[in-house]
This record gives structure tokens, sequence and C-alpha cells, in this order.
């Protein structure tokens, strides 16, 4: 049986070791570098199987060396996969780490750019709570989005979202918000929120959470606001960090916890994956 059904981007991540900033035009040494499973769908659904619920991931992928190697590592994950081959490249994100918690990233987009409907059966989507990720990297699948969406809200689910504003890619508000109308549960960063506005009524009455590094995260629902503080801790891998925090908070929210407690897990859990690389 499916707890959470994980939909979205999926791709491989070439990362650095966290490591100090250096001036441009200048090469840096480092010790460690690696390949892992990458894209919010993705780490979404490894880190809530960590946790111990049974979380299927629906995305596509490419029939070339990155796509098997992201099949191999999500089975040995335990995630139940309803994955599309194509043949097409898989995506890439390359990503120098900071110490001080900062990172850069360059992505192609590859077969998440093609990700569509055709690629979605509605049968597959199973369990209480359908996350979505990416929406903003999935161009070819965001017209689509409300539709999608109505047929899950059709079938009782409860919708989380994150939109993943950060690349740089311009999105239409008006599209973003025929989305949004479906969402129970919106995931988003300070930039972000302050790219769609200036305050946070738009989302009235469902699960607004706002993550904030070093600095913590709030959530308001239902007209109450929660705000919780960072934990300091040594930065070693913070590419992910986003999603193991959405797994977490997911994880609770799913379980019945209150507020306060589900993010204060989500920060705990964000912190500890932070950590290792």
């Amino acid at each position: 049986m499916v707890d959470v059904t994980s939909i979205g981007d999926i791709n491989v991540d070439i990362l650095t070791e966290a490591i100090e900033s250096f001036d441009e035009n200048e090469q840096k040494i480092i010790e460690d570098v690696k390949l892992k499973v990458g894209g919010g769908a993705a780490n979404f659904s490894i880190w809530l199987s960590k946790l111990g619920m049974k979380v299927r991931l629906i995305g596509l992928v490419g029939n070339d060396y990155f796509g098997n190697f992201i099949i191999e590592e999500l089975r040995k994950a335990n995630v139940d996969l309803k994955l599309k081959r194509i043949n097409e490249r898989t995506g890439i994100t390359v990503g120098l780490q900071f110490k001080d918690g900062n990172k850069k990233l360059v992505t192609f987009r590859g077969t998440n750019k093609l990700l569509s409907l055709e690629h979605i059966k509605i049968s597959e989507i199973e369990g209480e709570v359908v996350h979505f990720a990416g929406y903003n990297l999935l161009e070819n699948l965001r017209k689509d989005l409300p539709q999608l969406f109505r047929e899950i809200k059709n079938k009782d689910k409860i919708i989380s979202f994150d939109p993943d504003l950060k690349s740089g890619i311009n999105f239409d508000k008006n599209e973003f918000f025929e989305v949004v109308k479906f969402v129970d549960v919106m995931f988003l960063n300070e930039k972000e929120a302050s790219l769609i506005s200036n305050n946070f009524e738009w989302f009235k009455g469902r699960t607004l959470v706002i993550k904030r590094g070093k600095y913590g995260a709030m959530a308001i629902e239902n007209g109450e606001k929660i705000e919780i503080e960072g934990i300091k801790a040594e930065v070693k891998n913070p590419t992910g960090a986003g999603d193991v925090f959405n797994a977490a908070f997911i994880h609770h929210y799913y379980l019945g916890y209150d507020l306060r407690e589900c993010l204060e897990f989500a920060n705990e859990e964000a912190v500890k994956y932070l950590q290792t690389f």
C-alpha cells in the first residue's frame, strides 16, 4: 500500500564537497565529488522512504547511463517506481557547495523538460498525500497541472507542492495561481514567497510553509503563524536539504502532529542531512 505519491523532477546531481568561496577565473582543488540522485520529487521520495513511509515516484528519465543509475539508486532506497523512459538525455545538475550553506547550481533539464500528462497515469497516483515538485522546471507540464490537480482532488487526495521558483525561469503568475488553488500544503523559501506576493492572503485557509535556511522556518495555517529558529550546524551538503525538509514535514503532517511539531521535525531532519555528504 502506498502512503504518498511524489510527482515531478528527477535528475542526477554532481556535487562538490562544501568549500570556501573563491574568486572568478580561479581554479579550486577539491578532495571529494559525488554523483547522487537529485531533483525535488526524487529527493523527497528517498527521505520519506528513509522515515518508514511507502512512497511512489512518478516521473521521466532517459534510456541512458544516468537513467539506469537513478533507477538502481531509487530501488535501493525502497521507493516504488512508476517512471517512464524515453530516448532522450536524463537531466543533470552540477553543484558547487559552500561551507556557509550557499550553493551554485547549473541544471540541464533533459527529460524533465519533456515530462507531460501522457507520462502520468491517474490510476498510478495512490496514497493519502500527493507531493508535486519542480513546477518551474517542467515547462511541458505546467499548463496542464490544473487539469491534473483537479483529477487528483476528485480522488480526495491532499496535495503538497514545492514549485522550485529559484531556477530563474520566469513564471506566469496567473498560470501559477490557477495551479495553487488546488494545493493544500505549499513549500516556499523566502525569495520565492517575495516573488509571488507581498502578503499571504492568496493562500488563506490552507498550510503555507516558508523555509528560511539557517534562520529556521515558519508556517501559516488558518490564521495561526508558527515560527521556529534555525539549528547551528556544520554544512557539508546543502543541495537537497529543502526537499528533505518537505519530506519530514509531510511525514509528521500525515501522522497528525501539530504545526509546530511538523516544523521542528522537518528542521531537525534537514540539519541532519546538511551534515552528511
